[in-house]
């Protein structure tokens, strides 16, 4: 097993990680408020113009989504907010208010790409079109 050390993240955990749907990318939520995207080819390198900060993440593991076309950046909120970030230029798209506590998790559909399915600590699973 190879391990690589990833060089000073801003000094912030990053309790979750997803792989883009291409492979080429691993977006990685940290508790800095920012999802941070790294690479994943022969050297593990920190995109720093790949930056997506509005939510509310410091202090929750809040897991990140893909687009299955890759071009959408899915994120839940310390607010129970989700974050829809546009991939090529790291806007927000959309911000909905899913939840009254934490949006801990949640995924895009497998067939449909307009449905995503999210959950909280308020004890409910929803889904959304």
């Amino acid at each position: 097993v190879v391990i690589r050390y990833m060089a000073d993240p801003g000094m912030h955990s990053l309790p979750s990680a997803t792989p883009s749907p291409t492979g080429k990318y691993i977006a990685y939520q940290s508790m800095d408020n920012q999802i941070k995207i790294y690479s994943t080819g022969d050297r593990v390198k920190l995109h720093s113009r790949k930056n997506f900060k509005c939510h509310v993440s410091a202090g929750y593991a809040c897991q990140i989504a893909w687009s299955l076309d890759g071009k959408y950046i899915l994120s839940g909120d310390g607010d129970g907010f989700v974050w829809i970030y546009d991939w090529k230029s790291c806007k927000v798209v959309k911000r909905m208010k899913v939840h009254d506590k934490v949006c801990i998790g949640l995924l895009w559909h497998p067939c449909e790409q307009s449905r995503i399915a999210t959950c909280s600590w308020d004890s409910t699973i929803k889904f959304w079109d």
